[in-house]
């Protein structure tokens, strides 16, 4: 998949719950969504050094200890389409990832994709606009329908993905959540859906 996007912006308040890491002191942190390269292997295992072992088991379902190698290889070497969210705006955090999506074809027209949002940036915005970034790109490749597997417990991305893909089906194999997302309406244009 070729790797092409359209950079989404978002600015984000920096209202961290308790308990969570500190963000930069200043008021906002600028957040947008880019593609990922070699460059950014170091601060994608940095992300996955941030993120809580829920989060990981969210992401990876399983807790894992260790950022899975092939996995870490597809992404940054364009093999898995990707994009990432990065502080744009502060001179000591600029270009640090806040999350990730990623997506890979498992059949004709179909691909399968995965979002991950560090967890002091979770309930922020950072995995709506992932999500859409990444269904935008999937759809621009021609791919009809996405799928995602969830964790039964991750209410919250299933919250994103009705609130954004409100077309989209759900169905449950193997103790897990399985999300197909029609996308012939994100290929009519990046704001059929919004």
């Amino acid at each position: 998949m070729a790797k092409t996007l359209q950079t989404d912006q978002l600015t984000l308040p920096l209202q961290v719950p308790a308990g969570r890491a500190t963000p930069p002191p200043d008021a906002r942190t600028c957040i947008i969504s880019s593609e990922i390269g070699p460059e950014d292997k170091q601060a994608l295992l940095d992300l996955f050094a941030r993120s809580s072992p829920e989060t990981r088991r969210d992401r990876f379902h399983h807790a894992l200890s260790v950022f899975p190698q092939l996995y870490l290889d597809e992404i940054v070497s364009g093999k898995q389409l990707a994009v990432a969210a990065r502080d744009t705006c502060h001179e000591e955090s600029y270009g640090k990832v806040f999350g990730l999506a990623s997506a890979a074809p498992i059949a004709a027209g179909i691909a399968e994709f995965a979002v991950w949002v560090e967890d002091a940036w979770q309930g922020h915005g950072v995995g709506t606009l992932l999500t859409r970034a990444i269904l935008r790109l999937l759809a621009k490749q021609h791919i009809s329908t996405a799928i995602g597997i969830m964790e039964p417990d991750n209410f919250a991305i299933r919250r994103l993905v009705n609130r954004i893909a409100p077309d989209a089906t759900t169905r449950s194999e193997d103790g897990m959540i399985i999300v197909s997302v029609p996308l012939t309406d994100l290929a009519a244009g990046p704001d059929a859906r919004s």
